[in-house]
C-alpha cells in the first residue's frame, strides 16, 4: 500500500497497549484520542508504564506521530492533521459493516 498509513484493525491491546501507556507499544485510536485532546491524561489515574505507576503520556504520543510525519506518506501533515486521519479511517472501518448491513437489509425489503 505505497503512499497510504494503515490503521488497524487490529488492536494494541492492553499490553503493550498505545503509546500512550508507556509499554513500549503501538500507535493506535487512544494516542490519536491523547493528542487531539479528547482523551485528556490528568483525567485518567496514574496506572501506566512498566510499574503501572504513571499517568497517560501525551509527550510519548505525540513524539509517535511526529515520528510518522517524517514518513514521506505523510506528504507535509502535522501531528494532529495524522492524529485526526487514524480516527477518520478507524471510524469508517466501524461504519462499514454497520453501512452493509443496513444496505442488504434494505435490498431484502425491496425485494418482498
Amino acid at each position: 500500500r505505497t503512499g497510504m498509513f494503515v490503521v488497524g484493525p487490529e488492536s494494541a491491546g492492553s499490553h503493550p497497549g498505545p503509546v500512550c501507556y508507556r509499554k513500549k507499544g503501538y500507535l493506535a485510536v487512544t494516542d490519536a484520542n491523547v493528542v487531539l485532546g479528547r482523551v485528556i491524561p490528568e483525567h485518567f489515574p496514574s496506572i501506566f508504564g512498566p510499574k503501572e505507576d504513571e499517568p497517560l503520556d501525551l509527550e510519548g504520543a505525540r513524539g509517535a506521530f511526529a515520528e510518522l510525519c517524517k514518513e514521506e506518506e505523510a506528504s507535509g501533515r502535522s501531528v494532529e492533521e495524522l492524529a485526526y486521519g487514524f480516527l477518520r479511517v478507524a471510524n469508517e472501518a466501524m461504519c462499514r459493516p454497520i453501512r452493509n448491513l443496513t444496505q442488504m437489509r434494505e435490498i431484502g425489503r425491496a425485494s418482498c
